[in-house]
This record gives structure tokens, sequence and C-alpha cells, in this order.
């Protein structure tokens, strides 16, 4: 017999239970209003049931039964944890007699009160469920609790997935596409606004609870849910320092192609990868590693090398480094580069073809003014590459080897490069 059929021969078993455990204290006006509705029950050894009675399926009810019933029990191994008592799912026929019934607009499932969860009945999901085990989380009085942030980021992190992509994944994906947000700590305090358009704050917020869990074992991560303030009591590392390594993970973290891909068209901007024939293309090196030679700063003292690393510094208007050798019009150059601090940093080509990699948003000069890109900018501190060609008068820059600008004819009449 599957692990399926036991957890629902128990809960067949069970389905008889007393009406008592319907009496729960803890249940909220909401949870009563709606039971006048949903008269059915079935209960299992931590779990009540309420659905209508002849709203569903027979044979789907069992499976939507069977499948909480594990996640329950998924729960409480990945938690380390015994639940004690009843959560009461409310099992409806489809969103549109949850939001009928309950007057909660827009949510595809809700907990509410501490041990109640409403969805759907082919819901399928542990989200909800972790924040009623979380209330059973041991806490001392002195405790400063959770915040918004990591109550949702455990959630989310022990989801596993969101549109069959990874946690791990989406943030990955924001951090390579330069749109992460800058400061976890300023997410905590406005989440769950704060984060950029089409970035999920859930899941930066999943990605960064779920490394600590990596990291340090849950039992750490649950005594830091309950006491949120203290990181380094917990983990024997400050807050920031927390988050420079998670960023760190992310940049080593491996994207599928196809993660990637979906990330890309749920924000909106699949972008063409660089064509193939330029990422092989052998090109000529305009730093050695070492000195300045063949190169031409604008003033010398903003310029230097450091352990094989071409390192700039400026903190007034722009400052250039140009190249001692002229290239003829039709030119690409390509630079690994990080923004170690400040604002912004730019390349150009043909003179005065530029380029602009800011916090903010990316630019590309054209005629006169400049084109924008505010949905993939620079990350300060993290480390991309950089391809910006003026492809006969055609405008084309990639970041990461996905296309930023391509603007036919903006940067015509190109002199020498």
């Amino acid at each position: 017999m599957t692990a399926r059929g036991l957890a629902f021969g128990a809960c067949a078993i069970l389905a008889g239970a007393p009406a008592a455990a319907h009496d729960d204290a803890a249940l909220t006006d909401l949870d009563r209003r709606v039971m006048v509705e949903l008269t059915g029950t079935r209960e299992s050894s931590h779990a009540v049931f309420h659905f209508r009675p002849d709203g569903i399926d027979s044979k789907a009810l069992d499976e939507d039964v069977a499948a909480n019933v594990a996640y329950l029990a998924e729960l409480e191994h990945t938690l380390r944890m015994g639940y004690h008592g009843h959560v009461h799912i409310f099992l409806y026929q489809d969103g549109e007699e949850m939001e009928r019934l309950t007057e909660v607009d827009g949510a595809v499932a809700f907990a509410t009160g501490t041990v109640s969860v409403h969805q759907p009945h082919d819901f399928r999901g542990v989200h909800e469920l972790v924040h009623i085990f979380a209330v059973q989380f041991e806490r001392d009085p002195d405790t400063a609790g959770a915040d918004l942030f990591v109550t949702e980021g455990l959630a989310t992190y022990l989801a596993k997935s969101d549109e069959n992509v990874a946690i791990h994944a989406w943030a990955a994906a924001y951090a390579k596409l330069g749109v992460l947000p800058a400061s976890l700590g300023d997410l905590r305090r406005t989440f769950p606004d704060g984060a950029d358009k089409g970035v999920h704050a859930y899941h930066v917020a999943g990605s960064f609870v779920g490394f600590l869990v990596e990291r340090y074992g849950i039992e750490k991560v649950k005594q830091w849910y309950v006491d949120s303030s203290e990181a380094h009591q917990y983990f024997g590392q400050g807050f920031a320092r927390l988050e420079r390594e998670w960023r760190e993970f992310l940049q080593e973290f491996e994207l599928t192609v196809g993660a990637e891909e979906h990330v890309l068209r749920k924000l909106g901007f699949l972008r063409e990868p660089l064509p193939k024939e330029w990422a092989n293309a052998k090109g000529t090196a305009l730093f050695d590693g070492r000195t300045l030679a063949g190169l031409a700063p604008q003033d010398a003292s903003k310029w230097s090398v450091k352990d094989g690393l071409l390192v700039g510094t400026n903190d007034g208007p722009w400052t250039r480094l140009a190249t001692a050798k002229s290239f003829g019009p039709k030119i690409g150059v390509r630079a690994k580069l990080r923004l170690a601090s400040g604002d912004a940093l730019k390349l150009l080509v043909n003179g005065e073809r530029e380029a602009i990699f800011a916090r903010w948003s990316s630019y590309a000069t054209a005629g006169e003014g400049f084109r924008s890109n505010d949905r993939v900018k620079i990350a300060p501190g993290e480390w991309v590459e950089l391809v910006v060609v003026n492809d006969d008068g055609r405008a084309r820059v990639y970041m990461d080897g996905l296309s930023l600008f391509d603007l036919p004819d903006v940067w015509n009449a190109a002199g020498e490069g």
C-alpha cells in the first residue's frame, strides 16, 4: 500500500469523530460563519476538514484529505516537532466559492487565527500550514517575535517552489538580472512592499530564510524566528554579514535554462542571448592584469591595479579610462566588472557611444538623448559581464549574456573606437 493509501486510511477511520473538536475556542468568527455552509467534516489525528457535503466529488475529497494529512506529517518531520491539537482546514469547491463565503478577495489560500486554513479543495502546498505550526514554536517571554519578512520567508521556503521553479532559483535569477532588492534590511522594514516591479518579495525572503536553514539547521532558524531581531545571538553573525553570504551563495547557484527563462518571461523581458559568434570570438585584451600599459587614464590618480584587478575610484563627475590604441567604427567591448560602491559606471565605444549601468536603471545613448531600461540594472557588489557593441550603427548591449538594448541606427556615423 502506498503512503498516500495509508494516510487516507487513517482519515477514513476517523471520519465519524465527535463534533467537539469543531467547537475549538481558537476558531475565528470567520471560521464559524463559514461552518454554517461547510457542514461536512472529516478528522485525522491533527486535522479537521470542513467541506460542503454535496460540493466535492468523493474521490477528489479523499485525495484532498490524504494530501493535506501528508503535508502535516511532512512538516512535523521538517520542523522537528509534533503538532498539538487540530488544524482546521476549510475546503471549498473552488476559489470563487472561497471568496464568496469568506469575503476575502484575491487569495489563493490563507490562514486565519491560530488554527485555521482556508483553501480550494484541490490546492496543494504547505505554505499556510507553516504559519499554523509556527504558532507552536517554543518561545521565551522576553523574545521579540517574528516580523513578516521572516514569517513569510519560512513558509515560502518550505513550499519549495513556485510555478515549478525552486525558491532559490527565483532569487538567483533576480540577482543575475540585477533586480534583487539592494538591502534586505530595507525590505524587512516595508515588507512585502519595497521590491522592484515584478519581483516577488516572498521569493526573496524565502531564499534568504532557506539559506539560513540549509547552513545553520531548522532548530536555529526556529529560535531566530521567534526572536528575529537577534540574528547574531543564534547564528553568530550579524544580519548584514548573513545577507552578504546569502548574496554570494546566489552568485554560485546553478540556474537551469528553464528556470531562468521562466523568471525572465514572468518579469516581462525574455531577452535574446549574446550571439554565439560573439560569445566565442577572440578579442584584443585591453588590460594585461598587471599594469595600465596600453590604457590612457583621464586622471591617473583614480586608477590602479590591485591583486590582478583594474580598480577605479571616483567621488565626483565621470573619470575616463580609454585605450591608447584606436579601433575601427564597428567594434565591441567586453568587460567583467563589479560596482563595489557608488551609483553607476559606463562603457563607451567610438568616443561618445555610451552604455550606462546605474543602481536604478540602465541607459544607452540614442540621438541627443538616452534610452532607459529600468527592469535590468547593476547590483552593487556583484560581478557582471557586460558586452557593448556598435554593430554598424545598431547599439547592442548585453549583461551576463542577455540582451539589455538592441537599438537600430542610433549609433550611426561613428568615428574610431
